[in-house]
């Protein structure tokens, strides 16, 4: 996800932190538009609110 999109928290609407990435090489099967043919997984993106620590797991759009 391009750094200057923010993910706002569905509970307090404060600013997410971006805090790791990690690739899905399971999720293949079951979601194969979200692929990303150069990583052979779907892109996956973790956030921490720093407000109330609400923590959530986003796709990334496959060629960002």
């Amino acid at each position: 996800m391009p750094e200057n999109i923010k993910k706002q928290c569905d509970t307090c609407g404060v600013d997410m932190n971006h805090n790791a990435e990690k690739i899905d090489y399971t999720g293949c099967l079951d979601d194969p538009e979200y692929v990303d043919p150069d990583l052979g997984g779907i892109l996956e993106e973790f956030y921490t609110c720093p407000e109330c620590g609400k923590t959530d797991m986003f796709r990334a759009p496959v060629g960002q």
